[in-house]
């Protein structure tokens, strides 16, 4: 009987241990309905500053996806030039296509996975 409880305790450590070393890269993500898409849009279009809105082509018209990274992401807070790294947490990233002259690609903005607070922003150089 001891023995039985020994295996048993051990199975269920591995178990633990073993799924808290998942460090897998997901992009699972709750499907959104259109309102809730283009509030998402708007809100994270206006966590931006003046400067990096004026580089947007149109707001509305970009993707959502969800976002999850396994190794280290240093994304930017608005506010001021401070970082923050957001391995492994869930993120939902709003991109936004710029305009022909700008010097970016697109601009990222990483928000919680529940939509409620900005995370951070990345701009993706041409």
């Amino acid at each position: 009987m001891k023995k039985l409880l020994y295996i048993l305790i051990c199975i269920i450590l591995l178990f633990v241990v073993g799924c808290s070393f998942n460090k897998q890269v997901t992009s699972s993500i709750s499907t959104f309905t259109e309102e809730e898409k283009n509030d998402l849009q708007k809100f994270a279009y206006q966590s931006l500053s003046n400067s990096l809105k004026k580089e947007i082509i149109d707001w509305q018209q970009e993707g959502i996806s969800g976002f999850k990274s396994g190794s280290k992401l240093q994304v930017f807070n608005n506010k001021n030039s401070n970082t923050k790294d957001i391995k492994d947490i869930q993120t939902i990233n709003v991109t936004f296509t710029t305009i022909e002259e700008s010097k970016f690609k697109s601009i990222n903005v990483y928000l919680d996975e529940k939509g409620e607070e900005v995370l951070g922003f990345l701009k993706e150089d041409k």
